[in-house]
């Protein structure tokens, strides 16, 4: 399962859409309080939006993997902050700045589920 956790309902509609057409299961969340709140499974990836109101995303993924949470994450921005790269590398998350392309994050969740077993 993937879930999206974006504050922009477009993307969220708009990725689900792309990832469902691919025969990806998807969870989608509003901000990452939302999700820490409401999500029941364990994903096998998450793709996160940097830019939220409240916590941002990579404080979610910090806060997640200073629980020893591994889910690989591609965290995504549209704004340019080289402040950003620094922290994602150290906690093991990719990077990519929007818009990503469709190929690029289908391949990049294929490689998590083949990682993953």
């Amino acid at each position: 399962m993937v879930n999206i956790i974006d504050d922009d309902d477009a993307v969220r509609d708009s990725t689900r859409a792309l990832l469902e057409s691919y025969g990806y299961e998807v969870r989608d969340h509003p901000s990452a309080e939302h999700f820490l709140r409401d999500a029941v499974v364990k994903p096998h990836c998450l793709l996160v939006d940097q830019h939220m109101p409240g916590m941002t995303g990579l404080d979610l993924l910090e806060h997640l993997r200073a629980k020893g949470d591994t889910t690989p994450a591609l965290m995504m921005t549209g704004r340019s902050d080289p402040t950003l790269e620094p922290r994602a590398m150290r906690i093991g998350v990719t990077l990519l700045h929007k818009p990503v392309p469709e190929e690029q994050l289908v391949s990049w969740i294929e490689q998590t589920r083949q990682a993953r077993g």
